[in-house]
Order: C-alpha cells, then structure tokens, then sequence
C-alpha cells in the first residue's frame, strides 16, 4: 500500500493557516541581531509604561546602547565571515588549470631527509610538529614562474615565506626544488606556536604579477608578517588578483601541517 502526504493542504484543525505562519515568524526570529532587538523593543515599552516622559533619559540611554551594542555584533560577524572566506581559500586545494603550470608543496623537518613531494591539488593528511621543531618548507614549479608563497600561522597572522629578505627575487626555473630557509641562508625556520593547524598556499604565475603591494618586512625581519587583523583583506587581494588571471596563466598548491604544544 503506498501512503502519500498532500503537503498543501492545511490540517483540518487550522483553517486559517496559523500553524504556517507561526513556523514562518520563528524562522525569520533565528537572527540573534533581531531576538536582541525584539528584547530590547520590549524593555524600551515596558520603561516607558512604568516611568512615562519621565524615564525619557532611561529609555534613550537603553537605545544608545542597544545601538552600539548591534553595530559591534554586526561587524564581528562580518569580521568571522572575511576569516572564514580566507581560512576556506588558504586551504583549498589548487585545482588543474588550463595550461601546463603546475606546483608542488611539501613540509620537512630540518634535520630529516627530503621527502617525496606533493603533486597540486593533493591534500595530505596533516604532517605533525612540536613548537620549537625546525623545519623546511619546499616547492617546485613545473615552468619558469614567478610564485609567492604565504603561510597562515595558527596565531592568525598572515606570513610570505617566499620572497623574503634572503630570496628577494620570486622568480622560479622550472622543474628545480626551492627550500625555505635555503642551505645557504643561515638561519633556521622555526615553529613559534600556539598550538594548532598551520596552512601554506602557493600561488605561481607565468608573468610577473603584483599580488600584494610590499613582500618584505620594514624592520629589516626575514619574513613579512602581517597582524591576524589583516588577514582576510590581504588574502582577499590575493586571491581577487590571481582570479582575474586566465585559469593557463597561473596555478596554485597548498599544504597543512599540525603544530602540537
């Protein structure tokens, strides 16, 4: 026996449909802003019932507050949206593109052997290190290029691995392994925590392409470190930039790895 359900009709119960609307007035109450706005409407009511003209001060202060209280939700939320957006583009895998530019991206320890590296688009499960533990971060290019390399630390800030003050020229020859630090350079790159999900993304394009205004740190640091306040918009620029490329013009790879306490 087969049962069916007419779903447009309304139960004989609710003939006006209240059922409907109520379900439709609890949606649209989802929004924290408008159940804090709601309450604040019914305390703005209930002062003004008990005090009249003279709570006027009371109510306008409870207004003023509910203001720059619903200003500062909105633009956190806008703030956690940017941060998602950028953690989301940061860890996406490169996809092939339409020419033959391609990247590989792989982690090391400083003290270990080179291992195999990692074809684009591949995302493997997380290697694992400690705070403190050196390490080698490594590319490849499968062409002549010019490729900037970014790693989203678990503090939230934004770092350019390459360039940097030790490799000041992006370019790249294809099919050679570059490594961050280079063995010439003569300093060490170690992990500072805190603890948790460290992200690198490299971006290669076969033309030299600005993807962010300045690539080297004013206090004279091996890294350009930007604050985790700036994160979003300076990767948005990134990712706005290369995305007005044609899809042959540039390719992306992208790695993580566990930093544990």
């Amino acid at each position: 026996m087969v049962q069916t359900q007419a779903a447009e009709s309304e139960p004989a119960d609710d003939p006006l449909g209240t059922r409907a609307i109520l379900l439709e007035i609890v949606k649209k109450l989802s929004s924290q802003a408008l159940l804090f706005g709601l309450a604040v409407i019914v305390v703005l009511v209930g002062a003004w019932y008990l005090f009249g003209t003279a709570g006027l001060p009371i109510i306008l202060a409870i207004l003023a507050v509910f203001l720059v209280v619903l200003f500062a939700y909105l633009f956190a939320e806008e703030k956690h949206k940017a941060t998602a957006s950028a953690l989301a583009w940061v860890g996406r895998a490169g996809a092939a593109t339409g020419g033959d530019l391609t990247v590989e991206l792989w982690t090391e320890p400083a003290a270990g052997a080179r291992p195999g590296s990692r074809d684009v688009g591949v995302v493997p499960k997380p290697a694992a290190y400690r705070v403190g533990d050196a390490i080698v971060v490594g590319f490849r290019a499968s062409r002549d290029c010019h490729l900037t390399l970014l790693n989203l630390g678990t503090s939230g800030g934004l770092t350019i691995l390459f360039p940097n003050a030790h490799q000041r020229e992006n370019f790249v020859r294809g099919g050679d392994p570059y490594h961050i630090p280079a063995a010439d350079s003569g300093f060490e790159f170690r992990l500072q925590g805190p603890p948790g999900t460290e992200r690198l993304k490299a971006v290669a394009t076969v033309s030299k392409v600005t993807l962010l205004e300045s690539h080297f740190a004013s206090d004279g640091a091996v890294f350009d470190t930007r604050p985790a306040s700036a994160t979003p918009r300076d990767i948005a620029v990134v990712q706005r930039r290369v995305e007005r490329l044609q899809p042959q013009a540039w390719a992306e790879a992208t790695a993580e790895f566990t930093v544990a306490g």
